[in-house]
C-alpha cells in the first residue's frame, strides 16, 4: 500500500514510539495501516530520549509499573498486560538489540544509541508494509457514518479507525505541539492543561542561581503532604532559577500536581543522606578535630563542590570564615541542619521546552482503558503522551508509549 491511496483500515496520526508500536500491532492483526507524520522523519523525540541513550523501559513486573505510575497506574494496567516490560524487551532482543540494566533498574541498549531502538521500530514497520506519509500535518479529522476522514494539506485519507499518537507539548522542537488535543476536542473530549514534568523546578529563593552548574551525585529531596513525607534521591544540579537533575525530575511529578492547586510547594534538601543528624554531628566533631586550622568550607570541600561548601559555611557561621577549632556547638547544629534540611520553595515547573514529559492532555474519563478507545466516538483511539498519563524517570514513559500503542493497535484492528 502507498500513501497515494485514499482508503485504509487504520490511520495512525503521529510516528513517535506510541504511533510506531500501534501501527505494528494493527498490521500484525491483519489491517492495512497508514501513518501520518508531520515531520520529515519518524521518532524525533525518541532519538533524543535519555540524552540519545534511550532508556527504553525499566526492570520490574507489571504490578511494579502500576505502582510506579500512580495516580495513572490502574488506568494503564490493561495496556501493560497488552505489552509488558518483558514483552517489550523480547520485541527488541528478537531483532538484535542487546540491552543492559543499570543499578537503578533502567534498561538501555548496550550501544547506548537511541538510533538503534528507532531503527528497529522503523525497519519492522517497513517490513510489515506500513505506509508512512512524512511532512503531512493533519488539518482536520471528521467521521462520516462509517469512515473517518483524515485531511492533510494535500491528501484525504478514509479510514475505519484512527489512532491519535501525536505526543504532548514538551520538547516542541521535536514536533510535540499539542496537535492531538485539537483533534480530541473536536470529538468532545476535555483536555487537562499541559504542564511540564520530569523537568527542573523553579524556586522562590534566589540563592540556587548563585550555585548554577554545581551538581551532586546523591542528594535527597523531602516533600511532605499532610502527615506523609516522600523522599526522592539521586543526582541534582543547581540551575539559574532553581534545581534540576534526576532527583528533581522525580519530585516534579508530585509537585506539578500540587502547583495546580496551590501557589507554593515547600521541600527540604538533604545534601548528605547517608548520615542521620546525630551521626553527622559526631562526624563534624571528628573532622574539626582532625583539621583544626582549616576553615569549615575547606573541611566540607572534601565531600562537596567548593561553591556549595562555601555556601553551607555562610549559612552556619555567617560571612566570616570559621576554622574547625572555632566551630561552636550552636554553629555545628546550624551546619547539621543546613546539610540535612535546607528549605526550598517550588513555585513552578520548568518550561515545557525543557520538560521531558507533559503532565496533562486528553482526560482519561472519556477513554476506555481496556482498549484505549474513545468513549465518545467509536473507532477513535489514543496512544502515549497525548493522554493525561505519565510515569517517573527511568524508562517508564517509553514503556507507557509502547504499551498503550500496542493496545490501541490491537483494539483498532478488531473493529476493522
Amino acid at each position: 500500500m502507498t500513501c497515494d491511496q485514499l482508503k485504509t483500515d487504520v490511520c495512525v496520526i503521529g510516528a513517535g514510539p506510541g504511533g510506531m508500536m500501534s501501527s505494528i500491532a494493527a498490521r500484525w492483526a491483519g489491517c492495512d495501516v497508514c501513518v501520518i507524520e508531520k515531520n520529515s522523519n519518524a521518532g524525533r523525540k525518541l532519538l533524543a530520549t535519555g540524552g540519545g541513550r534511550c532508556n527504553l523501559t525499566h526492570a520490574g513486573r507489571i504490578d511494579d509499573f502500576v505502582r510506579a505510575c500512580m495516580p495513572y497506574g490502574h488506568f494503564l494496567k490493561p495496556a501493560f498486560y497488552a505489552m509488558s516490560p518483558e514483552q517489550t524487551l523480547a520485541f527488541f532482543h528478537e531483532r538484535g538489540l542487546k540491552t543492559y540494566v543499570d543499578d537503578e533498574g533502567c534498561v538501555f541498549p548496550v550501544s547506548e544509541r537511541a538510533s538503534d531502538v528507532h531503527r528497529i521500530l522503523l525497519e519492522q514497520m517497513q517490513a510489515d508494509g506500513v505506509a508512512i506519509c512524512y511532512g503531512r500535518p493533519v488539518v482536520l479529522v471528521e467521521k462520516t457514518d462509517e469512515l473517518f476522514v483524515v485531511q492533510t494539506e494535500k491528501r484525504r485519507i478514509n479510514a475505519k479507525a484512527v489512532i491519535v499518537a501525536t505526543g504532548g507539548k514538551s520538547w516542541p522542537k521535536t514536533g510535540s505541539t499539542g496537535d492531538g488535543y485539537t483533534i480530541a476536542e473536536s470529538f468532545g473530549h476535555s483536555i487537562e492543561p499541559a504542564t511540564g514534568i520530569l523537568c527542573p523546578m523553579v524556586t522562590q529563593e534566589g540563592w540556587p542561581g548563585e550555585l548554577q552548574g554545581v551538581s551532586l551525585e546523591n542528594a535527597a529531596i523531602r516533600l511532605k503532604i499532610k502527615s506523609k513525607a516522600s523522599v526522592y534521591s539521586g543526582k541534582m544540579v543547581f540551575t539559574a532559577d532553581g534545581i534540576g537533575g534526576p532527583a528533581v525530575f522525580d519530585v516534579s511529578r508530585t509537585a506539578a500536581d500540587l502547583l495546580r492547586k496551590q501557589s507554593q510547594v515547600p521541600v527540604t534538601l538533604d545534601f548528605w543522606p547517608k548520615y542521620q543528624r546525630e551521626q553527622l554531628s559526631s562526624k563534624l566533631i571528628d573532622l574539626c578535630a582532625a583539621h583544626p586550622k582549616k576553615d569549615v568550607a575547606g573541611i566540607l570541600a572534601q565531600w562537596f563542590p567548593k561553591r556549595l561548601a562555601g555556601y553551607l559555611q555562610i549559612v552556619a557561621c555567617g560571612d566570616r570564615p570559621v576554622q574547625g577549632c572555632q566551630l561552636s556547638k550552636f554553629q555545628r547544629q546550624r551546619l547539621v541542619e543546613a546539610l540535612k534540611a535546607t528549605p526550598l520553595t517550588f513555585i513552578q515547573s520548568g518550561p515545557l521546552e525543557k520538560a521531558t514529559v507533559t503532565r496533562g492532555g486528553i482526560c482519561l474519563k472519556d477513554i476506555d482503558s481496556r482498549t484505549m478507545q474513545s468513549r465518545l466516538c467509536e473507532g477513535l483511539f489514543f496512544a502515549g503522551e497525548v493522554m493525561d498519563v505519565d510515569g517517573p524517570c527511568g524508562g517508564y514513559n517509553l514503556q507507557i508509549a509502547f504499551s498503550t500503542g500496542a493496545l490501541a493497535g490491537q483494539s483498532a484492528a478488531k473493529i476493522c
